[in-house]
């Protein structure tokens, strides 16, 4: 074991063995949902549907950017997870697929960036919650055991670098934002389909990055070609659209989860993809029909 791998485990059981109790436990446990793909996928949501569509774009295009590159690293280091080892225990729920990096902190390392990019300058609140939630979410991911420092820490810098990075990129496509990244697409089902039949959970992140990539763009690209969903409306309409849309994707999801055959990369791949097309197609189009709001 390398150095750094004995201060890494040594910090955990530290953790683990001076701060752990009940309070605690649970309190980084809901603290670390918000580092969670899930928690992501509601603020685009949000913003997609009732603020900046654009911007909500360009904020999912930097997330699977970052999401890409943390997901081939954990395929390259293969590092177990630190509850895997002796003395250190999973707090609540083990996560699975590898360690190194971290995807929670890569999460909230491009929601970091992304958000005091667009809105810290003109709400300094917001950069003071950004700023908290930067170094518990990464703290918390340690205190449950299911990462390392050097996990977190790499998860973090690889979202607000590739944040940065896809900014700029996106920046320099103009108008034609909706238009370049469809280039991408057989590019990612070439390389997704190297790895059907292959281990479940060491590639199902690969799996739900690159449908997710693919159905939000490619509903995007319809949206501002054909449906043009107006997000300007009364606030009323905006609340009557989150629920509408939300329960209408929530049940969408959960149906295909139990239409579709468990632990199966290829099944999950459709099931994200077609929930990430309703939302960034599908849902749009049913707002303007139903609030008139084009």
């Amino acid at each position: 074991m390398s150095f750094i791998d004995k201060f890494d485990l040594g910090l955990i059981k530290w953790i683990q063995n001076n701060l752990r109790n009940p309070f605690f436990d649970y309190l980084f446990y809901i603290i670390t949902q918000l580092g969670d793909m899930y928690a992501f996928i509601l603020i685009v949501v949000v913003i997609y549907w009732l603020i900046d569509k654009k911007f909500a774009y360009k904020f999912l295009f930097a997330f699977i950017g970052s999401a890409a590159v943390n997901n081939v690293f954990k395929v390259i280091f293969k590092r177990p997870r630190p509850f895997t080892h002796e003395g250190v225990e999973s707090v609540f729920t083990k996560s699975r697929s590898y360690s190194f990096p971290s995807g929670h902190s890569q999460a909230i390392g491009v929601t970091f960036y992304s958000l005091k990019n667009e809105y810290g300058r003109r709400h300094r609140v917001i950069n003071y919650i950004l700023f908290t939630l930067v170094i518990l979410v990464p703290f918390s991911r340690m205190y449950l055991g299911q990462h390392f420092l050097t996990d977190v820490v790499v998860g973090t810098i690889i979202g607000i670098v590739f944040a940065y990075l896809m900014f700029k990129l996106f920046d320099l496509m103009k108008d034609k934002e909706h238009i370049y990244p469809l280039y991408v697409i057989p590019f990612i089902l070439i390389g997704l389909a190297f790895l059907i039949g292959k281990d479940y959970e060491k590639y199902h992140e690969l799996f739900i990055s690159g449908a997710g990539f693919i159905g939000f763009i490619s509903g995007y690209a319809i949206d501002k070609l054909y449906i043009k969903h107006d997000v300007n409306t009364t606030v009323k309409n905006k609340i009557l659209k989150l629920i509408i849309g939300l329960a209408i994707a929530l049940g969408f999801y959960l149906g295909l989860k139990e239409a579709f055959p468990k632990d199966n990369n290829v099944y999950d791949f459709f099931r994200y993809l077609a929930v990430s097309f309703f939302i960034s197609a599908g849902a749009p189009y049913l707002f303007v029909k139903i609030f008139k709001s084009n």
